[in-house]
């Protein structure tokens, strides 16, 4: 049995909660038609009250009544094509309008127009993107609390770049006050890559670990081995429970060595007498996660801050208002994404057509770099080369089958690093870890090899995200290239496009011409899916205005700006930044005369000694040699 009702029926249940905005339809209105359905699916009315206890809707006006509105898949196409080319969708739609001759002939509202659009938007790009991926979480009212989703493009990428994760919520975008969260990377071209984007109504622990969740899910479960974010609790928390195995840090500090880091700190707090401060003992405990000293050990490509994604968030808020919604800022962000990944394409093309100047002729490690590399990848390559050119080195042990030397900058370096190399099977390591950290070779390393005529980058020490052909044949379509050569894609798909639209508009005022058209469309896409798989042509048939996903609950207040509310902490920061500027002029005109008394006074207590980083196998803080004893440690 089904049994339709009168929209007018019952009565609007008193929550207690005043919406001035709304009105109440409700009338208690008896109207109703009955069916039963049988076992064939025939239905046969059996009960139909026709009386209704209110005024009807008057023809004119009917188009109104939710029931009898929808948005045809046609008209939505037709929509969508004209947003494309920047027609405004208000226009679009007025356009429709004029066209059918008036409202109540066009079928729908404006609001059905921009509800079907936003549902629209990502369904017809999963049904077109077989690895397309989205993901949304709904209350206990049906209305949107979170949102995630990621293309194909974005999986290729994390597959290749995964090892390093950026993630940002400093930026509201929508006007129902929703926090974007993107997630970015870097590329082989040092160039930010996206790999997902969510949305979230609030930043709680629970709402980020949906959103990592649901990450992780759509990238197969890969973790990062660092995933650099701002301070935030909640984020920790989530990241904790969700990225077990990655390595979570903090913005910037720079300091090379742990070593550094503990004769600064002492110093920092006994100079201002704050060892009690309980801000600063915060701080210190979560060390690991805010100073690259104490990270050397994980990837994390040269990022010291999460910039890389808050650019993301001010690449999109110059292109939205405070009032767009979630399908405006959907077709932005793929703008965006799209010009990212042109520029990528830019990089590709000049590192395959050729080669950077090196700065010194005739030196066979750079030859090797530079075919391997991508070209800003060489340049940073170069850098470390020139610094282990000023380096000195000194040979501390030689056993026969490995090597350590002390390699240091004259004048620069207050701490020796102890480079070790085995010529055999050209093993080489430093005490400043820029391998692990950067995955390129450190000065201190290139210095040892050079001395030692290795004329290339051993294979090991080549890590494949910053290599030329790290993403070889991923995009790359032969078939393409054998028919219709010399004509670009863009020229042949105008071309056959105008000769459809000419078959078809001479087609329209006959029916068996029609019928011929409908015939070729479908074979023509039989055998083209025999070709290159499956692909998707939408149907012109009726869509519903109404979904199941309701709008989101909370709406931006009239005026507030696009970004998160600053916490105390941050507004602190911001009236002390003035005072930190200054603070920082007057620390680089002292910072020279502070090192020349550190070695001073170090070299009273050494008499020609000097330091040395401890090496992987030593806790000392500082070995001497040149006179004094073996293993002698100072604190």
């Amino acid at each position: 049995m089904k049994k339709f009702c009168c929209s007018k029926a019952g009565y609007k249940a008193n929550s207690g909660v005043k919406a001035y905005s709304k009105i109440d339809t409700r009338t208690g209105c008896g109207a109703f038609v009955q069916f039963d359905v049988g076992d064939d699916g025939l239905w046969t009315v059996t009960k139909h009250e026709k009386v209704h206890n209110h005024e009807l809707c008057v023809f004119n006006k009917s188009h109104i009544l939710r029931s009898h509105r929808s948005v045809g898949d046609n008209q939505l196409l037709y929509l969508q094509g004209l947003k494309d080319s920047g027609v405004a969708l208000a226009d679009g739609i007025r356009f429709l309008k004029h066209q059918s001759g008036g409202s109540p002939l066009v079928g729908f509202t404006s609001r059905d127009a921009y509800n079907s659009m936003a549902a629209d938007t990502v369904k017809r790009r999963q049904s077109t993107e077989t690895d397309f991926f989205f993901d949304f979480e709904l209350d206990l009212d049906a209305r949107l609390c979170s949102y995630f989703w990621r293309d194909g493009h974005m999986r290729r990428d994390y597959e290749v770049f995964g090892d390093l994760l950026v993630h940002d919520t400093t930026y509201r975008t929508n006007k129902y006050d929703m926090i974007c969260g993107s997630f970015v990377g870097m590329n082989h071209h040092c160039m930010i890559v996206m790999f997902g984007c969510g949305f979230l109504m609030n930043e709680r622990i629970e709402s980020f670990v949906w959103l990592f969740k649901a990450f992780s899910r759509s990238m197969g479960g890969k973790s990062p081995q660092t995933i650099m974010t701002d301070q935030y609790a909640a984020m920790a928390a989530a990241i904790s429970k969700v990225f077990p195995t990655s390595r979570h840090r903090l913005c910037i500090w720079h300091i090379e060595t742990e070593a550094e880091f503990q004769f600064y700190w002492t110093r920092l707090v006994t100079d201002y007498k704050c060892h009690k401060n309980t801000w600063l003992e915060k701080l210190y405990d979560c060390r690991e996660k805010w100073c690259p000293a104490f990270n050397k050990d994980y990837f994390s490509g040269g990022i010291l801050s999460s910039q890389r994604s808050e650019t993301t968030n001010h690449s999109i808020s110059r292109r939205l208002s405070k009032t767009a919604g979630l399908c405006d800022f959907y077709s932005s962000f793929v703008s965006v994404i799209s010009e990212w990944r042109s520029k990528e394409n830019g990089e590709d093309f000049r590192c395959a057509q050729g080669v950077p100047a090196m700065m010194m002729e005739h030196v066979k490690l750079l030859s090797h770099a530079r075919e391997v590399y991508t070209i800003e990848i060489y340049f940073l390559f170069e850098e470390q080369f020139m610094k282990g050119s000023a380096c000195h080195q000194e040979m501390v042990l030689n056993d026969g089958r490995q090597q350590k030397y002390h390699v240091w900058r004259p004048d620069i370096d207050i701490i020796r690093h102890e480079v070790s190399f085995n010529a055999a099977n050209l093993d080489i390591s430093c005490s400043c870890k820029l391998m692990s950290e950067l995955g390129i070779l450190c000065c201190h390393c290139i210095c040892i090899l050079h001395v030692h005529c290795v004329s290339s980058i051993p294979d090991k020490y080549i890590l494949k995200r910053w290599t030329k052909k790290v993403i070889d044949g991923r995009n790359v379509n032969i078939d393409s290239m054998v028919y219709n050569v010399g004509v670009p894609p863009s020229i042949w798909v105008f071309d056959i496009s105008r000769k459809f639209q000419r078959l078809v508009v001479s087609s329209q005022d006959s029916s068996i011409a029609r019928k011929l058209c409908d015939e070729a469309v479908d074979d023509v896409k039989k055998k083209v899916e025999a070709e290159i798989g499956h692909v998707h042509i939408e149907e012109c048939g009726v869509s519903s205005s109404s979904g199941g996903v309701q709008n989101p609950s909370s709406r931006r207040l009239k005026g507030e700006r696009n970004k998160r509310r600053s916490s105390v902490i941050e507004k602190k920061y911001s009236l002390a930044r003035g005072r930190r500027s200054a603070a920082n002029k007057a620390a680089l005109s002292t910072k020279g005369a502070v090192q020349s008394l550190v070695l001073e006074n170090i070299s009273k207590l050494a008499g020609e000694g000097y330091l040395v980083h401890p090496s992987s196998s030593s806790s000392d803080f500082v070995q001497f040699s040149k006179g004094l004893d073996d293993n002698v440690g100072v604190d």
